[in-house]
């Protein structure tokens, strides 16, 4: 099949213009059909690989954010005792008990009247999702510095002393605890890709942040 077009020209003459082919019109559309299938596929891998990098930049804004926060707190404080939560009221362990648990009480002075307290959230609204807070004596107004936190390995949420050999301090953050350090481990997990549908199918990241710091030495 071929398709003609006429038209008039000066001094009365015609002539003929060739047009395309239905064949070649087919090819054509064939071509830039699959030009856009492959512009969309494209689009749509930059999509997920930019939910993917904003998965891992929000982790390791939660990694900063912890790091830059806690271990200046253990390093400043002249006193701390480790214990745990009931509500809005701290429990330190007792003096040769094994130091661990998930609050964290840390003293600027060795006066203890001012703190700072880092706990575990782990109510029943938080099964699973464990969050680490923070507040200071002065204002209670706890923060959250990390969410998503769980316990898959054991022990993935608290605090725990110990001295330089590895093993779990007995001593309280004073005078006879002044060579202990506090081991602090968080496990983590959050959705590979933020719209990821939650279910038994669902991409996620597990993430383990693990350090020691060393306060100062007591009054």
């Amino acid at each position: 099949m071929q398709a003609y077009l006429t038209h008039s020209k000066r001094g009365g003459r015609s002539s003929r213009m060739t047009g395309a082919t239905l064949i070649e019109m087919m090819f054509s559309i064939t071509i830039l059909v699959m030009v856009v299938i492959a512009m969309m596929s494209a689009h749509l891998m930059g999509l997920r690989q930019n939910q993917l990098v904003e998965s891992k930049g929000g982790a390791s804004d939660t990694s900063r954010r912890v790091l830059n926060q806690l271990p200046v707190d253990i390093r400043s404080c002249k006193t701390w005792y480790i214990g745990n939560m009931s509500g809005t009221n701290f429990s330190k362990d007792t003096d040769g008990a094994a130091q661990r648990g998930i609050a964290l009480q840390l003293f600027d002075t060795s006066m203890e009247s001012t703190y700072v307290l880092y706990y575990f959230d782990l109510s029943a609204s938080n099964s699973s999702n464990g969050r680490l807070m923070r507040t200071v004596s002065t204002n209670w107004n706890p923060v959250c510095l990390a969410s998503n936190l769980v316990d898959w390995l054991g022990g993935g949420y608290q605090f725990v002393a110990e001295d330089y050999t590895g093993t779990v301090a007995t001593n309280q953050g004073y005078s006879k605890a002044y060579k202990n350090l506090i081991h602090t481990k968080l496990q983590f997990c959050q959705f590979q890709y933020p719209l990821t549908p939650v279910g038994t199918n669902g991409l996620y990241d597990f993430y383990k942040l693990e350090f020691k710091a060393t306060p100062h030495l007591p009054e």
